[in-house]
């Protein structure tokens, strides 16, 4: 138990062969509940949560998977078939790999199981194989994928089966590392809790605790009692602590459900008194965090009802304004007068605007690109960019707020937009082949909206910055600058 690594750092050829070694890191956190989430607290009820997610692997499973494969010798070398969906094949793949430098890990999948979960596994570098049939088999049924597994590695000398139903390797693991931590850390633990499984955890510490304190209550395990817990509440107690800073998956809220069933039903019985310490009058109980709550968030949301979560303001924007952004599409109005007239092109910004006239037909500049003028007809005769197309929006006017500062603007724009794109109403000429396209409004931002719509389309779309405010603002500032040379 002694680790000189209390610093916690990783160096050299080995590193992570230490990084995954429990001997080469300081004991995993053990922290007590706060007062909202320990109900016993008032009858000297101390609750610690034992983060086995610490772990470098994120889960408790990393621990039999790595003593599994140092059991093992040269089978650990082999290809590796597991029936397994989560941490434990997950964990046995990347130790394997860390240890010895085998990556060829077969992780045998229910057809069932969720996309997410394959994408798990794919993403960690395992093999995926499905089977059909039930998704749970019973370890003893010859017709499951665990025989199938055990009997691949029997009939099959290159074939390595952890089993971790049936190895002794799993609660080993417990025995220790896990059990001694705790002791070690809470030598006054009156209860341990954690959930059943592959039961190696439970067994492994309760063999481990009872040994060297026969008086401690093992929950979850056939040594004391066992408890049946419904899934609802390990998920909406996980989540509980995992919004109050301990972060863990449904076994965990599993795990301190049981405690606190037990807890109750001893409180009832006038029997709570039997499991405090003598020196301190105090009832300490360990339950495990196991693993993270990240691969199970979609039965999160299927298992708890709406009000356990805050509703998403604005959902409407999930199907509105779903195209990409780039600042570089955003350009001044200098550079807009380049692009239009050239790169050369150094000329007073004023010479470039037509004031107080009618809508002209469209006549073009003098290069390919198109220049579209979103704002209303009437303040497009009082002033516009020579050359531009009058492409009115219903949704825009000058008291228009910038879409992104108003939702039903955002909506309505995108949809506008979207419509005149549809109907070719911007102009036939204007598609992924003929070439930029300008656009202006009044200050930049509905041009934004529009310039992200035509770039999904393929279409090489820029927006004025500032739109013709700015436009208007830079021709004031040369003709000022041109009466005072």
């Amino acid at each position: 138990m002694a680790c000189p690594n209390l610093l916690n750092v990783y160096k050299g050829p080995g590193s992570m062969q230490d990084y995954f070694d429990p001997d080469s890191q300081p004991p995993l956190p053990l922290v007590e509940l706060p007062n909202t989430l320990n109900p016993f607290r008032r009858d000297n009820v101390r609750i610690y949560a034992k983060m086995m997610t610490a772990l470098p692997a994120q889960n408790i499973k990393a621990l039999p998977a790595l003593n599994m494969l140092q059991e093992a010798g040269s089978s650990a070398r082999k290809t590796i078939v597991e029936p397994s969906s989560g941490s434990t094949v997950t964990s046995i793949a990347m130790i394997s790999r860390i240890l010895y430098q085998n990556s060829d890990v077969h992780a045998y999948v229910s057809n069932k199981t969720e996309e997410s979960r394959l994408r798990t596994l794919q993403f960690f570098g395992l093999k995926v194989v499905l089977y059909g049939g039930p998704s749970q088999p019973e370890i003893s049924d010859p017709r499951g994928a665990i025989a199938k597994a055990h009997r691949m590695a029997e009939e099959n000398d290159n074939v390595f089966n952890p089993g971790q139903y049936e190895n002794d390797g799993n609660p080993a693991a417990h025995i220790r590392w896990t059990g001694p931590q705790l002791l070690k850390q809470l030598p006054e633990i009156s209860v341990f809790c954690t959930g059943m499984g592959s039961a190696g955890c439970v067994t492994g510490t309760g063999m481990y605790l009872k040994k060297y304190k026969p008086s401690v209550a093992i929950v979850g395990a056939v040594v004391d009692s066992v408890k049946e817990i419904n899934s609802v509440d390990a998920y909406r107690l996980s989540m509980s602590l995992s919004r109050e800073g301990l972060i863990c998956g449904p076994s965990s809220g599993m795990a301190l459900k049981g405690l606190l069933d037990f807890l109750q039903e001893a409180k009832a019985e006038e029997k709570l008194h039997e499991y405090a310490d003598e020196s301190s009058g105090e009832i300490s109980c360990v339950f495990l965090c196991c693993d993270l709550p990240y691969q199970y968030l979609n039965g999160y949301f299927q298992k708890l009802g709406e009000n356990d979560f805050h509703p998403i303001v604005n959902r409407n924007l999930m199907s509105v304004d779903t195209d990409m952004y780039d600042l570089n599409w955003e350009i001044n109005s200098q550079e807009a007068m380049k692009m239009l007239y050239g790169r050369d092109w150094s000329g007073s910004m004023e010479t470039k605007l037509c004031r107080n006239q009618s809508t002209p037909p469209y006549s073009g500049s003098s290069s390919l690109i198109r220049l579209l003028d979103l704002r209303s007809s009437e303040d497009f005769s009082v002033v516009h960019i020579s050359g531009a197309m009058s492409k009115p929006l219903d949704s825009l006017t000058a008291a228009t707020v910038s879409p992104f500062d108003d939702v039903q603007v955002l909506e309505m724009q995108w949809r506008d937009l979207k419509h005149k794109l549809r109907i070719h109403d911007f102009s036939g000429q204007i598609n992924p082949v003929s070439g930029p396209v300008i656009v202006v409004c009044y200050h930049g931002e509905t041009a934004r909206l529009a310039c992200s719509i035509m770039r999904a389309q393929n279409i090489e779309a820029y927006s004025i910055k500032g739109g013709m405010s700015a436009v208007i603002d830079t021709a004031q500032v040369d003709s000022i600058g041109a009466n005072f040379p």
